[in-house]
């Protein structure tokens, strides 16, 4: 597709999260910043950033990708798999990507790193689902006295505790125990990123909001001893954004969290109302999407000159938070307003095109690897 015949720039302020799209892994410089979102009529389509580095994007089917630039592999693959997708959220964005790391199509690191990062969520799931029931039998089981267990005289049988927690439990929700034990395995699912006490801190999203905390704080430090204005405004720019998600992140991570302190009131309104308990867990992840990339961009870039093209290349990847997102405040604040701003790619850099091509690949496989070996 030629310049002259691509789709005309529009506006991007969308209202809600779904209307801004989820960012999408591509490998392909020139698909940077993509992001993916439903629509009624087409599917699946793409927003793709203004590649100039100017306001607006370019909105085109996901069939239409290979007009747009020369995809890799990788997401040649990823685009049919998305295309299929009955509903485009980070989770189900992230599982793609992790599916085709694991067969190899983002290079032998990142398949080794998906590979363990697929054990790793089933061993989290575990391990939630394990706290979710000690959190139920924590509130209800003292009902119960604890009994030792039939093994160690000196240790408290608590399969025998949980047992009765949940009997007890389960006619209370007008469901039998079946139906307990399996909701607090679906809850695990839902609840495996955000953490259930005491294991939030290892949890991903948490430990993503906390590597975001401290790429801010370097990207300060860095931005505060640069001498070129159009630099140092690309920093505060990305900083002002970063400060609010952080806020709002810290806000939604700690609303979802303490859903656990009332298990009974948890299960049922899984029993009664799922989506709404789903739709409140996820609302950090929505927040955070997107920055995990930044925060592997800058952290991948050591010397002035790599973290001078790293934050032209970032700043083109700040997310846009939507109107939706001020819903979610406490203070009801504005949060579209740190976003008012045209975004250029100032400096004279241009990263997407050249020879940088070739090595920009290399280094987003790379940054796959990374990202999946963080897990």
């Amino acid at each position: 597709m030629s310049r002259g015949q691509l789709p005309g720039l529009k506006s991007y302020h969308p209202t809600t999260f779904e209307e801004r799209g989820v960012a999408v892994p591509f490998t392909t410089p020139m698909l940077s910043g993509t992001r993916a979102r439903p629509t009624e009529k087409q599917g699946v389509e793409l927003l793709i950033p203004n590649p100039s580095g100017g306001r607006g994007v370019y909105i085109m089917p996901w069939s239409a990708i290979s007009t747009w630039c020369r995809p890799t592999l990788h997401d040649t693959v990823f685009n049919e798999r998305v295309a299929n997708l009955l509903n485009v959220t980070p989770a189900s964005i992230r599982r793609v990507g992790l599916e085709l790391a694991a067969e190899g199509l983002a290079g032998e690191e990142a398949m080794q790193a998906a590979l363990t990062a697929t054990n790793a969520e089933k061993e989290e799931r575990l391990i939630t689902n394990y706290h979710l029931l000690m959190a139920l039998v924590q509130q209800v089981g003292v009902r119960f006295p604890a009994s030792p267990s039939a093994s160690n005289p000196n240790k408290i049988d608590l399969s025998m505790q949980a047992r009765l927690t949940v009997d007890w439990v389960s006619p209370r929700l007008g469901q039998p125990a079946a139906w307990t034990a399996s909701a607090l395995e679906a809850l695990s699912d839902v609840m495996g990123n955000i953490g259930v006490a005491p294991a939030t801190a290892s949890s991903r999203l948490p430990r993503l909001l906390a590597t975001l905390h401290q790429v801010r704080t370097d990207m300060a430090g860095w931005g505060e001893i640069q001498q070129e204005g159009e630099l140092v405004e690309c920093v505060k720019i990305v900083c002002a954004v970063a400060d609010l998600t952080l806020s709002l992140g810290a806000s939604t991570l700690a609303k979802g969290q303490d859903l656990t302190s009332d298990m009974i009131n948890l299960l049922q309104t899984w029993a009664t109302d799922p989506k709404s308990v789903v739709q409140l867990v996820m609302r950090p992840e929505w927040l955070l999407d997107g920055w995990e990339q930044i925060c592997l961009i800058w952290d991948h870039a050591q010397d002035h000159a790599d973290r001078r093209a790293a934050m032209v290349e970032i700043l083109g990847l700040v997310p846009v938070l939507p109107q939706e997102a001020g819903q979610w405040s406490d203070t009801g604040s504005d949060a579209t307003k740190e976003l008012r701003y045209t975004r250029s790619v100032a400096l004279n850099e241009d990263w997407r095109t050249g020879s940088l091509v070739f090595r920009l690949i290399d280094r987003n496989e790379h940054l796959r690897a990374i990202a999946y070996s963080n897990h």
